[in-house]
């Protein structure tokens, strides 16, 4: 029975207005809110010193209509009065931020946004001994905030919600807007964790953030811990600094990935690109300045971090704009702020701006780009000579060809876009090597790319009867970070490279084994480590040079080439043998192509090496050095 039954404490047009520019029809911006409300309550629970679990489960059940959402938390709890103030009213500062707690609510409205964006609702607490319930309803048009009559908390009543012992909040949305939709598991568990605001949630060791698919019978279908990792980089500016003309300061954090992010424009608040900004802890905006659309600008990300926001929230300036979009740039504090970072930031996408021009010259350069494209022609005809099994046939046999070893992933290398699962196939050879329900074991030895499917049962494939097949599933889980995946059968093993990023329109598909193409491309790069002078790039087939190594730096030509003198060749001609010489080594003992006994691959690895290079150092020389 409701002992409050009231409007709420605001214009009706107003507070559907509000919602709808709040959340904007959208799930995600209204899953934001809930969940930043359940880690505010822990965040007050640690402030006071007291423990908290941390664990926030979000529960999703799809119907074609009033789908249901529900978010529970096991932390502080709320009494009636509590509920009163928090869920009644609107516009109250009611989380703790005028008090200095680190938590994000602002507004003391996002609660009722997300519930009135989506279309009613309920809160149901247990605090101490008792139950406490209220509901945010639409009732004749008009917005309206019920709460009931406290009663004792039963044991069938914590059964019923769900929260079986302490304090805890459970908030139920049901989606009756019918322009409202609720996206699929994969697409919520993927845009969930990326979404800016939870980044620090999601990267929080104290907290665990459960997302479960549940069918119209209450059993849960799908369940995964979300989770977050910032892309994989270098750290390139760290500057604490003052802002002009007021009594604050702030800090920046750059980040250099090697691999191209998304940006705000392409991926809005899920891009892995871009700077957030923090004030106490609590993420309010994710920006990249006057950079936003550059495509300079596309490969760093970090934070700005300025305490002083969260004096001026406290003072209720306008700061942040009312719709929670970020930061109010017309603000003369923000003004100052914007200023002063970017006048950081100049240097760094200038000089990004000089490698890409300097690249694309190098690439545009004629002469040089033939001169590779005949080394990187002989060098695959050396690749193919050496790893090739003479056996199989080139002409006409449309047969799928597999490795000496008799096992092998196909594609070999690939990308995967962060959160998003990929499958390769894995073949075998089921004339001498395997069985049709034969069980493979695959693992990954980075914990940046997961293995879905550690086991797979051989099957028949259709095409070729000599042939079985696999399909193994994986996820990335760091812009930017690589893995070699290994699948076991028996004594026979198999690799596959698998490197993680962030741009979905970028992942292209790499050479197969079948494009006889071991190696597409070498390159010069004066980032990468210098300590190592020349690598192989096994994802995306590279030959990579280190300009920046001491003894490459010193003979580069005024234009930082290292082509265009016979020293600078004669160097180039070794590196470029030494990585070829060392991959087709590898990658021969690897396939099985090479002998090797058990337990001695490291040893025969470098035997096969030195002999390769005996045998083609020379050919390599003749490719890149000009006598002219």
């Amino acid at each position: 029975m409701a002992i409050n039954s009231r409007k709420l404490q605001y214009a009706d047009r107003v507070a559907l207005q509000q919602a709808d520019q709040a959340i904007r029809k959208d799930v995600l911006r209204a899953l934001v809110e809930v969940i930043t409300n359940c880690n505010d309550s822990y965040a007050r629970l640690e402030s006071n010193g007291l423990e908290a679990g941390g664990e926030i489960v979000i529960e999703v059940t799809r119907k074609h209509r009033n789908s249901l959402i529900r978010v529970y938390d096991y932390a502080e709890g709320m009494t009636d009065s509590r509920m009163d103030k928090v869920v009644g009213t609107y516009g109250e500062a009611t989380s703790g931020l005028k008090e200095d707690k680190h938590v994000r609510g602002m507004w003391g409205r996002g609660l009722k946004d997300a519930i009135f964006g989506l279309g009613h609702g309920h809160v149901r607490s247990f605090k101490g001994a008792n139950y406490y319930s209220c509901s945010l309803l639409i009732k004749k048009g008009v917005p309206t905030f019920e709460l009931e009559v406290p009663v004792r908390a039963t044991v069938p009543l914590r059964e019923q919600y769900n929260l079986p012992q302490g304090n805890g909040t459970l908030v139920e949305i049901i989606v009756s807007r019918s322009d409202v939709n609720v996206p699929q598991y994969n697409n919520l568990r993927n845009y969930l964790q990326r979404h800016f605001e939870l980044r620090p949630i999601m990267s929080d060791p104290k907290r665990r953030i459960v997302l479960r698919d549940v069918g119209s019978d209450g059993k849960i279908r799908h369940e995964h811990v979300l989770s977050y990792k910032s892309p994989k980089g270098e750290r390139v500016l760290s500057e604490k600094f003052r802002i002009p003309g007021f009594p604050a300061g702030a800090r920046l954090h750059v980040f250099r990935s090697n691999i191209q992010l998304s940006t705000r424009g392409e991926e809005g608040d899920y891009a892995d690109g871009g700077l957030l900004v923090i004030s106490r802890d609590t993420v309010i905006s994710l920006t990249m300045l006057k950079y936003e659309n550059d495509p300079y600008a596309a490969y760093f990300y970090g934070s700005i971090q300025c305490d002083y926001l969260h004096d001026l929230l406290k003072n209720d300036e306008p700061v942040l704009t009312a719709t929670r979009d970020g930061i109010n740039w017309t603000h003369p504090f923000a003004k100052a702020l914007k200023t002063a970072v970017e006048k950081r930031l100049d240097p760094l996408i200038e000089t990004e701006r000089e490698h890409a021009l300097h690249d694309e010259q190098t690439k545009l350069d004629k002469r040089l780009r033939q001169k590779l494209d005949h080394a990187l022609h002989e060098l695959n005809s050396i690749a193919v000579s050496e790893l090739s099994d003479p056996r199989v046939p080139d002409d006409g046999d449309k047969r799928i060809e597999l490795p000496p070893s008799g096992i092998g992933f196909f594609p070999e290398r690939v990308y995967v876009q962060t959160g998003q699962p990929v499958t390769l196939t894995l073949r075998v050879d089921l004339v001498d090597k395997a069985r049709i329900g034969n069980t493979v074991n695959v693992f990954s030895n980075s914990p940046e790319v997961i293995v879905l499917t550690p086991q797979v049962v051989i099957q028949p494939f259709k095409n070729d009867p000599r042939v079985g097949q696999a399909k193994v599933r994986v996820e990335g889980r760091q812009v930017g970070g690589e893995a070699v995946l290994t699948a076991y059968l028996a004594r026979l093993k198999a690799e596959a490279m698998v490197q993680v990023h962030s741009k979905k329109e970028r992942i292209i598909a790499a050479p197969t084994r079948g494009s006889r193409s071991l190696f597409t491309d070498i390159r010069f790069d004066d980032r990468m480590d210098p300590r190592q002078r020349v690598f192989f790039d096994r994802v995306n087939s590279n030959i990579v040079v280190a300009t920046a190594a001491p003894s490459v730096k010193r003979y580069l030509d005024s234009q930082s080439r290292l082509d265009t003198t016979q020293e600078g060749q004669v160097l180039l001609a070794e590196l470029i043998t030494e990585a070829v010489c060392r991959e087709i080594a590898r990658s021969g003992v690897e396939r099985g192509r090479f002998l090797a006994p058990e337990g001695a691959e490291a040893d025969a690895i470098q035997s096969h090496y030195i002999r390769l290079q005996n045998r083609y150092a020379h050919l390599i020389h003749e490719v890149i050095v000009s006598t002219d």
